[in-house]
């Protein structure tokens, strides 16, 4: 099976009790090395030998990424961001903390396109080296990645796995490793009473906080997995929860709640009823 892609990596810190916390989106990926470590022994009786043992100790992990971003700098490595000026702060006693975490590689399964979510339990990283150089007459592009090793918890796992026909699927599958799941909305569609071509939407439960709506419409359209991204560029329109909207009778519309950073929290999908033309 070739692997042709590597997808999508997602940290979350690892709390003491074997729960996470928040997971982010860490970049896009550039490339991953998995390199398992084992203990090994044997014994030898009558010149020959008799008893061989191999057990898995850790993992060595390189992750690298286009960008390392700012918010997971007290995730990984306990750094500090000031909230007033945003300025990371390093700290000689800051120590990195235990992540989980969550990538997705691309393959060909009897020509088929597959997705593999892999979800490795605890990794500590350490700080990555930095290395700059003045631009010269070409361009080179240096990319950041962190290295760090990969335990197993309690009851022995270190990584798991689990291959998906989409790539929502997988995502949706890596979230809930971490705990996270997409929130359910119930959504309802009726025809507009004043205008054609228009439907009225019902959303329940309401949006949390400063959460907004955005929405799809057409003949085929997928749910997104949690925490993607769901903004213009990747075709999503906003919604104020009240507006009617433009719409086709028979197609379908998925409705998305999302936070600040355009991230998916909750979603709901209808069959539209339009206000037919007499």
């Amino acid at each position: 099976m070739p692997y042709i892609g590597l997808r999508k990596p997602i940290v979350g810190r690892r709390n003491s009790d074997g729960t996470y916390g928040d997971p982010l989106r860490y970049g896009k990926a550039v490339a991953m090395t998995i390199t398992p470590n084992y203990a090994e022994g044997s014994s030898y009786a009558d010149d020959a030998q008799d008893e061989y043992d191999k057990e898995y100790t850790n993992a060595d992990i390189t992750l690298g990424t286009n960008y390392v971003p700012i918010k997971a700098e007290p995730i990984l490595f306990g750094h500090e961001i000031d909230e007033e000026t945003g300025h990371v702060i390093y700290n000689a006693n800051d120590q990195s903390n235990e992540v989980g975490v969550g990538i997705m590689r691309v393959e060909k399964i009897n020509g088929a396109r597959k997705y593999t979510a892999l979800f490795i339990f605890k990794v500590k990283f350490s700080e990555p080296s930095e290395d700059y150089e003045t631009k010269g007459e070409s361009i080179t592009y240096k990319t950041p990645s962190i290295s760090g090793k990969a335990t197993p918890i309690d009851d022995g796992r270190w990584k798991e796995s689990k291959t998906c026909d989409t790539m929502t699927d997988a995502l949706s599958w890596i979230y809930s490793m971490f705990g996270k799941t997409m929130g359910t909305l119930t959504v309802r569609s009726a025809a507009s009473d004043t205008e054609d071509g228009k439907t009225k939407l019902t959303v329940t439960p309401e949006k949390e906080g400063d959460n907004t709506y955005v929405y799809k419409t057409g003949a085929s359209v997928e749910l997104p997995a949690y925490d993607d991204t769901c903004n213009a560029a990747s075709g999503w329109k906003t919604w104020d929860g009240t507006e009617e909207i433009t719409a086709k009778t028979g197609d379908k519309i998925v409705v998305v709640e999302i936070d600040n950073d355009a991230l998916a929290k909750k979603a709901g999908t209808a069959t539209v009823a339009a206000k037919e033309t007499k």
